[in-house]
């Protein structure tokens, strides 16, 4: 089958059809307007592919750009290229009626650049039925066309031949052009979506885990997430304390928009652990926070390699260290393991759901979901009725409190902005209650519904 979609040529401005082909073999040629560094957009576009969970397909690859005369065609025609190559080779399901016009150059994230171009010599682009390209060439050359959308990345092109939802322009600080290289990370899917669940609503964040599996790498991610994200405050790692007195107020005010971690919080003094409840709760400043902890005194409690060398007598003293009252101050409780069959963190996809999901939050002016209290949070929820069904039974069942409920309710709101739904389904609320930290022991993931319950889906 061929595939058809349009460019711009940077050089004399003329609008280009490309024609691609793809069938079984592996090999990728281009004909027409041959540029010498054509045979490198499969190295290029291969990697801008697998940061979002594509790739570049084994197949062979024809690409003929029509008309043929003219000068070569380089790096604007990057995005038409990636995406008739997502279409063909099945990746892409969704592919609007009409000629489609697609300009810009990927870089190695996935993110689309302008390209110099010349004006279109056609006076406008009413021969095509829906197009994408960078922000800075829609305000040059197609600020009067609304079926030509400005895109900022690979991701938000999918989502706009997916959905026909037109993507927002951010601020420049916001944009993944400006990132700096976020820490190559091997974490489990249920891990992965935990973190993405806590930077796009702010949650607080309890990590358990042996020693070396990375909890203070997941801090700083988290930090550096959501500097990207408008929260371009410091770092705050505080030494633990010897002491049972700690000055977490000045802790808080230093971490004023920005991140807040509580490292081997195990260790420290019970009064001093205990002292951190009512500021945290109370912070007058928005920050996020997180804390982490060895499961045990040794540390490999519920390792699956290596064996614990802690007496169960120690064991049950350390863990009665973490009180309801002071877990309730986590709404979402993770266990971080080494596995090497974990996957790499898709830092980009992540990082545009995180985004649009920010966006549905700042949209109902009522701040993230983490900070929702009083009427805002009741006003916001908008649980369906099975869902709120659900979280009664689950409380009863738990005997958990108010602050246990508004947590979970918090978390399943900020899973359903993540899938861009208004109302909390029952399936967000049991998300949220799997992560909540009566439902996680300090050596396995339980599941918290009995099998004998009657649960709505």
């Amino acid at each position: 089958m061929i595939y058809d979609v349009y460019t711009l040529a940077a050089k004399d401005g003329a609008w280009i059809q490309v024609q691609l082909a793809i069938q079984p073999g592996y090999r990728f040629q281009w004909s027409g307007r041959k540029d010498r560094r054509s045979q490198e957009w499969p190295q290029r576009l291969h990697a801008a592919f697998r940061g979002q969970g594509w790739k570049w397909p084994a197949r062979r690859i024809t690409a003929m750009a029509r008309p043929a005369e003219g000068p070569a065609l380089g790096h604007e025609a990057d995005l038409a290229l990636a995406v008739g190559v997502l279409r063909g080779s099945g990746q892409w399901g969704a592919w609007p009626e009409g000629r489609g016009l697609l300009v810009g150059q990927l870089d190695l994230h996935g993110a689309v650049h302008p390209v110099p171009t010349t004006a279109p010599k056609e006076a406008s682009a009413a021969e095509f039925a829906w197009g994408c390209v960078p922000w800075e060439l829609k305000h040059r050359h197609f600020s009067g066309e609304a079926h030509i959308v400005g895109v900022s990345h690979l991701l938000e092109v999918e989502g706009y031949l997916r959905t026909g939802q037109a993507p927002k322009e951010l601020p420049k600080t916001l944009r993944p052009l400006d990132w700096g290289p976020l820490p190559p990370l091997r974490l489990s899917a249920d891990l992965t979506a935990q973190l993405e669940v806590a930077a796009a609503g702010g949650h607080p964040v309890f990590w358990m885990g042996p020693p070396g599996t990375g909890k203070t790498q997941l801090a700083r991610a988290l930090w550096r997430m959501n500097q990207r994200l408008g929260m371009d405050g410091p770092l705050i790692e505080p030494v633990p304390p010897k002491g049972n007195r700690i000055p977490i107020e000045r802790w808080i005010q230093d971490a004023a928009q920005g991140h807040l971690f509580m490292d081997e919080v195990g260790e420290w003094p019970l009064k001093a652990l205990e002292s951190v409840r009512k500021p945290l709760e109370m912070g007058a400043t928005p920050f996020t926070y997180s804390a982490a902890s060895n499961p045990c005194p040794c540390g490999f409690l519920g390792h699956p390699k290596r064996r614990c060398a802690c007496p169960v007598s120690r064991v049950e003293a350390y863990q009665r260290r973490f009180s309801a009252p002071w877990l309730d101050r986590f709404h979402l409780v993770g266990h971080v393991l080494s596995d090497p069959e974990d996957e790499m963190v898709p830092w980009e996809a992540m990082y545009f759901r995180i985004r649009q999901a920010r966006e549905r939050q700042k949209e109902r002016k009522v701040g993230l979901n983490a900070y929702l209290v009083d009427d805002a949070l009741w006003k916001t929820v908008s649980v369906s009725t099975k869902a709120w069904a659900d979280v009664r039974n689950w409380q009863e069942r738990k005997g958990m409190g108010e602050r246990s409920v508004q947590a979970v309710l918090k978390v399943a709101r900020t899973v359903a902005d993540l899938e861009g739904l208004q109302w909390v389904q029952p399936r967000h609320i049991r998300q949220a209650v799997v992560w909540h930290w009566s439902s996680q022991g300090f050596t396995s993931k339980s599941d918290p519904w009995d099998p004998e319950d009657s649960w709505s889906t």
